[in-house]
């Protein structure tokens, strides 16, 4: 039913306001569903080329391998003499590891799993787009090479949108990292896994025989090419739609087969998926607000299939230049190294861990930089700062105007052509209709967003908080395209001076990329050269205006600097509040400031933010984001205003309250601030009523 009121809604539409099927570099997999058999399509003989140097094994043998492996053996030595266990108990261990953890490949999950997703596929979204000559190269690679697919990580419906662009196009389906979350599904669990899901742990502390299990699992793969293997570089699904700062622990260990000379070479593929309404949006919202998600279940899926009458617009799926880690780590690592140490024993080099580092950034750089710009992002940036409304034909000139910005800064934007910016709107406000409307007076303005069924949360300041950040997770969307030329223009918008000197603008440009870390990625080293580009941008399209050395301030303080320090104004808020609730913390009896855990301070920072928000002392409501809270708590302890200290296994974190001073009146200089009366530091007062659970 839901597919049919879709395919009536997409005949019945202006076709210019419908992508269609081949666009630009794209090409959308789901027209020919629509009009030929699924099942036929699902029981098609499959011609998979295969790594050349393969050789078939079962799941039963490829488990053997691993068992019998040197590494798993010397762990298993190892934590014999620990522990003090008989070798056979461990040994036992080992392999309860091994089968909690190993996928199967069975033809018949496979196909029944591509015919359910291509019915969910067709009635959730209008059209899937793919880059054709990405996985032409993909193809050309899987016979030669072992293959790391990398793949943004926005929603869980990227690694079924994966697995069936590769059931699709007829390459070798990929072995796919999934959380431990999915193992408890039933029926669901066992699907993924047959599919070749295969589960780990999300952290493994210092659990060394589940390392040498885990590790050895993922490389004997890679070294016999069985499948691509793919995993998430960011780590998590990012709830805020903006990019996660790499994580490293997968990536080495699938990079260690390349380093110890086990294979000649590795290639490592981007994907950027861009979404043009995101499943998961409601539920991000509160789970940045401190509602726990929903524990996932088989029940709860089912529950949820009422999702399949609604739009969710067009997906992107941007595969992006394979990367040869042969060529990349040339003259930068030096192989032989582990020629002298038995190779399961020995750790990767310096070297090789800065590689490893290097990589991760660049991988999600390279996400950010394929990530596919829809006109809603755009018209989210501009609602965020239009929070009391604003007229349909107001808001079609600053999206016009933001485009432009965002064409500027070499965004790719799916806009539709030769349409008028109005009815490109329209058709956005139909998709989001759940987040905002057109009144009758032709002006758009925010919906009350109810809150997802398992969120016990009535208070209206949720509520209200909740719809601002569901906006903002589309905002971000495009902060990416952003931040470099922004922090300069908050730089040049807050300058008090008739002059800023490009080296005092290099500086606060520098200390601005410090406290924004980790909320946005940026390469390590390249401070300087992301700064000259940004600057040189700046001054070629947004009227910058530079003499000699120097920044003319009243010729260079514009509509675009302006709008800039906006966009990023609730980061920097949310920051300084951070700082302030840290140093108004009373110290202990022996007079240095007291410590608490870092869950503690961010549930008393959310509590001031609240009764600064009902006082209406600030208006950002996205600034009672947890993630936001945690990543100013990390960027500060790498500032140096916080410190760290371990209790009884939990890390306790107190304010440096010279140094925190020092950051927080540096902060004060690109934002105006509001008062802050001492009462309002008084987190016992009646009037803090935040119902997160933290």
């Amino acid at each position: 039913m839901a597919e049919q009121s879709r395919n009536s809604w997409i005949s019945k539409d202006d076709p210019k306001l419908v992508s269609a099927k081949q666009k630009d570099m794209f090409e959308d997999i789901l027209e020919e569903r629509r009009l030929n058999s699924d099942l036929r399509y699902c029981c098609k003989t499959r011609d998979e080329p295969q790594f050349k140097l393969n050789k078939p094994r079962t799941p039963a043998q490829l488990k053997e391998h691993v068992m019998a492996s040197d590494r798993v053996q010397y762990a298993i030595e190892q934590a014999c003499l620990e522990t003090k266990l008989p070798k056979s108990e461990i040994t036992a261990e080992a392999a309860k590891i091994l089968d909690e953890m190993a996928h199967n490949q069975r033809m018949g999950a496979i196909r029944s799993f591509a015919y359910a997703l291509v019915k969910v596929f067709k009635s959730l979204y209008q059209r899937i787009y793919v880059n054709v000559d990405g996985i032409q190269k993909v193809r050309g690679m899987v016979k030669e090479y072992p293959i790391l697919l990398m793949p943004s990580h926005r929603s869980y419906m990227d690694f079924l949108l994966m697995s069936y662009v590769f059931y699709h196009y007829d390459l070798p389906l990929p072995v796919i990292a999934a959380a431990m979350d999915f193992l408890g599904m039933q029926f669901v669990g066992w699907l993924l896994r047959n599919s070749g899901a295969f589960y780990i742990r999300r952290s493994f502390g210092d659990d060394h025989l589940y390392w040498a299990v885990f590790t050895e699992y993922v490389q004997t793969q890679i070294c016999n090419g069985d499948s691509p293997i793919e995993f998430y570089v960011e780590g998590t699904r990012s709830r805020t739609s903006k990019s996660y700062t790499p994580k490293f622990g997968m990536l080495s260990a699938a990079l260690e087969p390349y380093f110890k000379s086990h294979v000649p070479d590795v290639m490592v593929v981007p994907v950027s998926i861009s979404y043009d309404r995101i499943l998961e949006e409601s539920l991000y919202a509160y789970e940045l607000l401190g509602v726990p998600k929903p524990r996932e279940s088989t029940s709860g899926l089912l529950k949820a299939r009422k999702i399949l009458e609604e739009d969710f617009g067009n997906i992107h799926i941007y595969f992006g230049e394979p990367i040869s880690i042969r060529k990349y780590s040339e003259g930068l690592v030096d192989r032989s190294l582990h020629n002298l140490a038995p190779r399961y024993i020995a750790s990767l080099t310096n070297q090789e861990q800065d590689l490893i580092k290097k990589l991760g950034h660049h991988m999600v750089l390279t996400h950010q930089k394929h990530m596919v710009v829809s006109p809603w992002s755009m018209m989210a940036a501009v609602l965020m700062q239009s929070q009391g409304g604003i007229s349909l034909r107001q808001l079609a000139k600053e999206v016009e105007w933001v485009k432009r910005q965002a064409s500027n800064m070499g965004a790719y934007i799916d806009w539709p052509a030769s349409e008028s910016a109005e009815s490109v709107l329209r058709a956005n406000i139909k998709l989001h209709e759940n987040i905002v409307r057109v009144t009758e007076d032709d002006v758009v303005e925010l919906v009350r967003v109810a809150p997802p069924s398992h969120a016990k949360a009535t208070d209206t300041l949720m509520i209200t908080a909740g719809q601002h950040l569901m906006l903002s997770l589309y905002r971000n969307h495009i902060l990416h395209v952003f931040v470099r030329p922004a922090m300069i223009a908050i730089s040049v918008n807050t300058c008090s001076e008739e002059k800023l000197s490009i080296g005092e603008l290099y500086n606060k440009y520098s200390f601005l990329e410090q406290l924004l870390c980790k909320d946005f990625v940026f390469l390590p080293g390249s401070t300087k050269v992301d700064f000259e580009l940004s600057l040189r941008t700046l001054t070629h399209t947004s009227g910058v205006v530079m003499e000699g050395e120097e920044i003319i301030i009243s010729k260079s303080t514009n509509k675009l600097t302006t709008f800039y320090s906006q966009m990023f104004e609730p980061f920097l808020l949310g920051y300084w509040i951070m700082c302030q609730y840290l140093l108004s913390n009373h110290p202990n009896i022996a007079g240095k400031p007291l410590a608490k855990t870092q869950k503690m301070l961010v549930k008393e920072a959310q509590m001031l933010t609240a009764r600064l928000l009902q006082e209406g002392v600030v208006k950002h409501y996205e600034i009672l984001s947890l993630d936001m809270m945690n990543n100013g708590l990390h960027a500060l302890f790498h500032m140096g205003g916080i410190s760290k200290e371990r209790r009884d296994g939990a890390i306790y974190m107190y304010p440096n309250t010279r140094q925190l001073s020092n950051i927080t009146e540096q902060l004060a200089k690109f934002i105006d601030v509001p008062p802050l009366p001492a009462v309002s530091i008084n987190l016992h007062s009646k009037t803090v009523t935040v119902n997160a659970k933290l």
